[in-house]
């Protein structure tokens, strides 16, 4: 069973599976509206861990927050996004729970602080809850209006209900990495453990290249963070010229938009079919997003190095934005390259651009160098592609 949702909406429609075969399906005014509320939160998260790496304030400890804050802000995200593409109705009752998760990323958003700063997780684990109960909520409709999803449907409340209790129970009482580790394990294994079963078309079905487009706006909004972070070189370049600054400057556009060029010069659509491969691209996503975040934040820092205002190493500034980019480098590499299972050299490319740029890391104006390979790389793999199409053609 399925159903249309681009008539006009309702009050409230059953909420049931949406046609994976829809023509044109695109991104909704209300998921691009949702997305924008993300940029608050990752915005939010992104100063804070400029703030303490520039101040050299307990990184190690800072870096940590940033990637479990991070996982906090993406991984409701992520479930609305999947839900969203097998389920979206566009009714009052989908826009309402829509709307109360965007409640719940502002509260995150203003407890980010808080965590980073004292260990206290209270105002965000009043935003993640918020985030969570109208998804759960979502989930038990689709269990009473679709009997096709119904066992998965309930797999999916019951687990992330359960899950969500011990967030709650252990952030009040007993908090420790070790359980903040435990509990991310256990909400990603919810889906893997919801769409078990030995009947495939008892599994939720997804539009894919719905999927894949909503991956992409998200990287948009996140590398857009990251171009803030190419304003405010130049902003110091402005104020304080030298030639290490304007180095610095063109090496990080050259970086931003070779992240771009690389990310959106591949479509694994027709790979997310296969459950296991769409596992590894789902996830592998939180990579992809958490370096790119991290790499405009340490160009910022680079910046605040060079005119004097942090306390940081040069030379360890500029090595964490070489592990950021490697880091991105290997996340469109899983997500991309391995996944589309590319033959011979091109299977490797990115891997091995990722240990080129962990070498330039020890050369003057390394920056600017690291920028000019990634370029590099972008150009010849698309003369590469061209070529391979020619062929394609000739035959």
């Amino acid at each position: 069973m399925s159903q249309n949702t681009s008539s006009k909406s309702v009050l409230i429609n059953p909420l049931i599976a949406r046609d994976v075969s829809e023509p044109h399906r695109a991104a909704t005014p209300l998921e691009l509206f949702y997305d924008l509320i993300y940029v608050l939160a990752i915005a939010s998260l992104a100063a804070e861990l400029h703030h303490a790496i520039s101040a050299a304030h307990h990184v190690i400890h800072a870096i940590g927050m940033y990637f479990f804050i991070l996982f906090l802000v993406w991984w409701p995200w992520n479930s609305y996004t999947w839900f969203a593409s097998g389920f979206d109705t566009d009714d009052a009752q989908f826009r309402l729970a829509s709307f109360a998760q965007m409640i719940g990323v502002v509260f995150i958003a203003v407890g980010i602080k808080a965590a980073f700063l004292e260990n206290d997780f209270l105002v965000m684990m009043i935003g993640y809850v918020i985030m969570r109960v109208p998804y759960i909520l979502m989930w038990l409709k689709v269990a009473h209006d679709d009997e096709n999803y119904r066992s998965v449907a309930f797999r999916y409340a019951i687990g992330v209900a359960g899950v969500q209790i011990i967030w709650t129970i252990s952030i009040l009482y007993f908090s420790s990495w070790a359980i903040f580790i435990g509990l991310i394990v256990l909400e990603m294994l919810v889906p893997y453990l919801a769409e078990s079963t030995k009947d495939k078309g008892k599994n939720t079905h997804y539009h894919f290249a719905h999927i894949e487009e909503r991956m992409g706006l998200l990287t948009i909004i996140v590398l857009g963070e990251s171009i803030l972070a190419v304003v405010y070189t130049f902003e110091k370049a402005v104020s304080n010229l030298t030639a290490d600054i304007m180095s610095l400057a063109v090496g990080a556009v050259l970086i931003l938009f070779s992240m771009w060029w690389l990310y959106f010069d591949d479509f694994v659509e027709e790979h997310l079919g296969n459950q296991k491969k769409a596992f590894i691209w789902a996830y592998g996503h939180y990579f992809v997003f958490a370096f790119a975040t991290a790499v405009g934040v340490m160009i910022s820092v680079n910046a605040d190095v060079m005119t004097d205002s942090a306390r940081v190493s040069e030379f360890h500034a500029v090595l964490a934005l070489s592990v950021a980019i490697v880091g991105y480098l290997i996340s469109v590499w899983l997500c991309h390259d391995f996944l589309m299972e590319k033959k011979g050299p091109a299977r490797y490319e990115l891997i091995v651009l990722a240990v080129v740029v962990l070498a330039i890391a020890y050369f003057t104006q390394s920056i600017l160098l690291i920028g000019v390979a990634f370029t590099f790389l972008n150009i010849l793999r698309l003369r590469s592609r061209h070529k391979q199409f020619s062929l394609l053609k000739e035959k």
